[in-house]
């Protein structure tokens, strides 16, 4: 898939950061989260290439604590795949 279509709402999101919905947003306000790419009447939408650059600067928080910064994204993304992105 093209990486420029891979789009993500706040559930999908939530699955990769393995936080909360309400969390989400709660990051989503910050200054240093990705800008949504849209919002529609379900909620914003970010390109999921963008929360996955995003996470690739913090440190990792959710499930799969003590990995390494590799195979957190790895898997994360992995799961977010499975679940039929």
């Amino acid at each position: 898939m093209d990486e420029s279509m891979r789009l993500a709402g706040a559930h999908e999101v939530k699955e990769l950061l393995g936080v909360s919905r309400q969390r989400v947003y709660q990051l989503a306000a910050k200054a240093d989260f990705p800008k949504p790419v849209a919002a529609l009447a379900q909620g914003k939408v970010w390109l999921l290439g963008d929360i996955e650059r995003w996470l690739a600067g913090r440190r990792i928080f959710g499930k799969g604590r003590g990995k390494s910064f590799e195979e957190e994204v790895r898997d994360l993304s992995g799961d977010y795949l499975k679940a039929g992105a």
